[in-house]
């Protein structure tokens, strides 16, 4: 008889199992938004099936029970698999639109429906799906917490409709980070569900913490850097959430408003609070919460509607721009003047055509007409009547809107540049592909036909010129150096983070008057060139704000190098921020080098900041000293020679050093110096050595204190001698 029960028992768990399995099915098809023919027809052959799933379990139930000796624990088990089937039974029926009941679901968190009287009937006439409702996810913040407790209650827990496994898994699907620590370790049960929930309740349903969290949130809310819609509303959002959350808490918050009004009214940009404080002075009484909360709401919505203007301004500006190809619907280019209105503007209705090769491309990025000289190129521009700016057709040069000549900023396209002082006649494969070359535009006014010298001719963005016009920077910075007596002085200094040493000018240390240590030490620099230093001292520098001070030992030397930069530099076209305070203000000035600080200094006050100021432009680094100009810059030709010098900060005097070697080597001391132990030693030879009868020397021990000192020890010595 017990055999016989073990084995329906087992029987019957197999039919849960199913039961189980058509439950997971139905939960994936509630995780999606819609449901796709092939799922409709497999859930209906599922549905077939999972009927008559419920016969044999009637049957096998059925026994169970006359064989059971405690009939209610079976009794039991059929309440508990025919509510279970029921449900599911339910849901897939309300799936396939022939249900009249409701259902809540989804893996993910969303619930399908709602369990009302209504929403069955409306299913009566026909299939309805209602929009999935996304359960909230909760991560253990207090700040979220009743938010979350009252979706979830309304969707989940109070619903009679879904059973408690359910529930339990809706619970655990919506919970993630600490918050799912609580219930990790619970047995997924039914059973288990009403421990889970009042679990997370007892940890989160925490009065003072919540009360506290949204007190301080209110107090964190961050300053809003600038005017905007966005940060407005933030702020408004922030406001109104904590303050309601407060207020379910049953906080006094409706007494609160003068606090929460000065506390937000501080965190307001600077034209907002403007206008904020004439607003209130407009008013008779205090302002209150919701009177601040109005003012911030229609100052954002004012906002976003001139953004929404400026954007759909540019919009159309930009459109207009595009609609214009500047290219004129003909191919008489020679009679263009005649036929045509100089200021006529036309549309691209035509393909582009070279009006020098008559082929498909444009002019600037032809062959023949980049193999010409520039002067040819300039006569040729004229003739086939283009624009001198972008070396287009269709509008006058006057009126074109292309950016200017790459290198002189001036009116008139790259290819047609002309050095002041040189021109090309000829041009090689130095031009650049019509991949990378920009038509910028410029005034033929500004070109000359003179002879201009060969080399310095700007082709293109990408164009190496051989006989190069750039010039680097070195990093430079003024400073204050203190003296032996305590007086500041200004000096420039040069950072060089390949020198192990730090140097000072002969000039400046004597300027200075700073102690001197004489030493031997030889400096050596590139290419293996030596140079002598015989003296050094201490020297403390200061930044020009005094918010740097550091004290450096240095070698003493004639000269550093030559006058820094080694030309004057044009800082028109170097787009340095006016709003920087630079270490070496006078950078673009050739000056004389005081002090070369080496790499210790160097990376001790260099920062970690910098600004790229483009192509062919120097980098401006931060640093303690100020913001540091180093790097390439464009310089003018004019200001170069055609054998430019390079300089490796190291200024060396071989041959007088040489000489100096040969000379102290040869010299003898014309006098030499005693010191006082000496000159006492001597005067105690020439007063206490005599000579006996003899001829013997008598000589006193020479005692550099008094005898006096050792005691009267003769008489001890005597005894231990006798």
């Amino acid at each position: 008889m017990a055999n016989n029960e073990d084995l329906l028992c087992r029987k019957r768990s197999a039919m849960k199992a199913k039961l189980t399995n058509f439950s997971n099915f139905i939960t994936v098809l509630l995780s999606c938004e819609s449901i796709s023919d092939l799922q409709r027809i497999e859930l209906e052959g599922r549905l077939s099936k999972f009927d008559a799933l419920f016969g044999e379990f009637d049957e096998l139930q059925l026994e169970i029970e006359v064989l059971a000796d405690n009939p209610e624990g079976a009794y039991a088990e059929r309440t508990k698999f025919e509510e279970r089937y029921h449900s599911l039974a339910a849901q897939a029926r309300l799936l396939l639109g022939t249900g009249n009941a409701a259902c809540a679901g989804g893996d993910g968190g969303s619930v399908a429906g709602s369990s009302n009287k209504n929403t069955g009937q409306s299913f009566q006439n026909g299939f309805i799906r209602m929009p999935t409702i996304n359960l909230p996810h909760y991560d253990g913040s207090y700040n979220y917490w009743l938010e979350y407790r009252e979706t979830y209650l309304s969707l989940i827990h109070n619903s009679s409709a879904i059973d408690d496994i359910s529930k339990f898994h809706y619970l655990r699907a919506s919970l993630k980070g600490s918050a799912k620590e609580i219930i990790k370790n619970i047995d997924f049960k039914g059973d288990n569900y009403q421990m889970a929930w009042s679990l997370l309740c007892d940890r989160y349903d925490n009065s003072r913490l919540l009360v506290h969290n949204h007190v301080q949130a209110l107090f964190n809310v961050d300053k809003l850097p600038k005017e905007s819609h966005l940060s407005l509303r933030s702020l408004i959002d922030s406001i109104n959430k904590n303050i309601r959350a407060l207020k379910t808490l049953n906080e006094p918050t409706d007494s609160w408003d003068t606090l929460i009004v000065y506390m937000m009214s501080c965190k307001l940009d600077p034209i907002t609070s403007r206008n904020w404080e004439e607003y209130r002075n407009t008013l008779d009484t205090a302002p209150t919460l919701s009177q601040f909360c109005k003012f911030i709401s229609n100052k954002a919505d004012l906002l976003e509607t001139l953004e929404n203007n400026n954007q759909n301004h540019k919009i159309i500006h930009k459109l207009d721009n595009k609609q214009k190809s500047f290219i004129v619907a003909t191919n008489n280019y020679n009679n263009h003047n005649n036929n045509h209105n100089s200021n006529q503007i036309s549309y691209n209705k035509t393909p582009l055509k070279c009006p020098l090769c008559f082929k498909h491309h444009l002019l600037y990025t032809c062959e023949s007409f980049r193999n010409l000289s520039i002067e040819s190129r300039v006569c040729k521009s004229k003739e086939l009547n283009v624009c001198m700016n972008c070396l287009r057709t269709g509008h006058i040069t006057s009126r074109c809107r292309l950016s200017r000549c790459k290198y002189c900023k001036g009116k008139h396209n790259t290819l047609l540049h002309v050095d002041d002082q040189t021109m090309s006649t000829s041009i090689n494969n130095s031009m650049p592909s019509s991949s990378s070359s920009v038509a910028l535009p410029i005034d033929i006014a500004g070109i000359s036909s003179t002879n201009c010298p060969t080399g310095n001719v700007a082709l293109s963005c990408d164009t190496i010129i051989q006989n190069t016009t750039s010039s680097i920077l070195l990093s430079t910075a003024m400073v204050k150096v203190v003296s032996d007596d305590g007086e500041k002085f200004d000096a420039r200094i040069l950072l060089d983070n390949g020198s192990t040493a730090n140097f000072i000018t002969q000039t400046l240390s004597n300027k200075l008057r700073l102690p001197r240590r004489n030493i031997n030490s030889t400096i050596t620099g590139i290419n293996s060139q030596t140079s002598n230093s015989t003296q050094s001292c201490n020297l403390t520098i200061i930044s020009l704000d005094d918010n740097f001070k550091i004290n450096i030992d240095c070698y003493i030397l004639p000269e550093i190098t030559k006058l820094l930069p080694p030309t004057s530099i044009d800082i028109r076209n170097i787009p340095i921020p006016s709003n920087l305070q630079l270490a070496d203000p006078s950078f673009y000035c050739p000056s004389p080098i005081d002090i070369l600080v080496g790499a210790e200094v160097f990376w001790a006050v260099l920062g970690s900041a910098s600004i790229k100021l483009g192509k062919n432009q120097p980098t401006l680094y931060a640093s303690k000293f100020g913001w540091i100009v180093t790097g390439p810059v464009i310089v003018s030709s004019k200001s170069f020679s055609t054998k430019q010098s390079h300089y490796c900060n190291l200024q060396t005097n071989e041959l007088n050093l040489n000489l100096n070697k040969f000379w102290e080597l040869d010299s003898v001391p014309l006098k030499y110096s005693l010191s006082p132990e000496e000159r006492a030693c001597e005067e105690s030879f020439r007063t206490n050595t005599t000579r006996n009868k003899d001829g013997r020397f008598m000589v006193t021990y020479p005692l550099k204190d008094n005898c006096n000192t050792l005691g009267n020890s003769y008489e001890m010595a005597k005894r231990r001698f006798l």
